[in-house]
């Protein structure tokens, strides 16, 4: 009798363990995306469970966890590399000065994860990289994973991928971060942050802005010097009045959605561009902070 209500105890318990993994899973709109987390999601079990005696199946080619596309990569909480089967040296090392081309402290950003709270955190970063045998860097995105050993030892599970889409949930989660920020460190520093290329706030041509209630420009990366300029006033490609859009709907919601259309850098073409917005109090004082990037998908598509 204990035998089978172990049995069904535990099959419950794999279910939840699924479910959980799903519902991970379906935030994430491309196929790309949802194979990257799957596969860290996957290794961090591993390792909750084997620990580093994992790195042996993570380290053999051919298999699921290491191939021309990407492989996993292990640090512990201080910054020191534990896995690495592509260069195996680095082994042994502390990375936590490693920075990108723009000067973005990769390895900080990564362990950052095992402080925070929960149990399975995450972190996605997005990092400027020139391979070896590549002409020019090129922008990677990594999925990193905060793992809990079996003897209570932080680490991290994580990997990367080039090319790597947008996703609307991982420009949610960075507005969100720099919402964090303001209302623990204040303005002044959130927005000096806000402004520096080497920030977790700034990959991929996207970035955080943040206008008062009215739409008038606090911090916009793309023109710093023109702070201040009344952002109601601009018009995208066929006409449509965006923040003014933006603060019409806050008036109802904390957060909103604005779609709209603008070409790519260096193109002349429309493309879709998707722009997200949280109404924030911090102090006295109100402020629309928020993020836009284009949309994978070409515009005569739906999304």
């Amino acid at each position: 009798m204990r035998l089978r209500i172990l049995f069904i105890f535990l099959i419950l318990l794999f279910h939840a363990v699924q479910l959980q993994a799903d519902d991970r899973l379906s935030k994430y709109l491309y196929e790309d995306t949802r194979r990257l987390v799957r596969l860290v999601e996957d290794a961090a079990t591993h390792m909750e469970r084997k620990g580093t005696d994992a790195f042996d199946e993570f380290g053999r080619e051919g298999s699921r966890w290491l191939d021309d596309r990407c492989f996993l990569f292990a640090y512990d909480s201080a910054g020191t590399c534990i896995f690495n089967p592509t260069i195996p040296e680095l082994v042994g090392k502390n990375l936590m000065g490693l920075r990108d081309m723009n000067g973005k402290p990769l390895i900080r950003f990564a362990t950052d994860v095992c402080r925070k709270p929960q149990r399975d955190a995450h972190v996605w970063i997005f990092y400027l990289w020139q391979e070896k045998n590549e002409f020019e860097p090129k922008w990677k995105g990594g999925y990193v994973r905060k793992v809990v050993m079996s003897d209570g030892r932080l680490c991290t599970i994580g990997a990367g991928q080039h090319n790597l889409k947008i996703e609307k949930v991982m420009v949610q989660e960075n507005v969100q971060s720099a919402v964090d920020l303001m209302m623990t460190e204040g303005k002044r520093l959130a927005f000096k942050e806000f402004l520096n290329p080497a920030s977790r706030f700034s990959f991929k041509n996207t970035f955080i802005w943040v206008t008062d209630e009215r739409g008038r420009a606090l911090v916009d990366p793309a023109f710093p010097e023109k702070e201040g300029r009344d952002l109601t006033l601009f018009r995208d490609a066929i006409g449509r009045p965006v923040m003014k859009e933006i603060i019409d709907k806050l008036r109802k919601d904390d957060e909103a959605w604005v779609q709209f259309l603008w070409p790519r850098p260096g193109a002349v073409a429309t493309s879709r561009k998707l722009a997200y917005v949280k109404k924030v109090r911090v102090g006295e004082e109100t402020f629309l902070v928020g993020s836009d990037f284009f949309l994978a998908t070409p515009i005569w598509m739906k999304q």
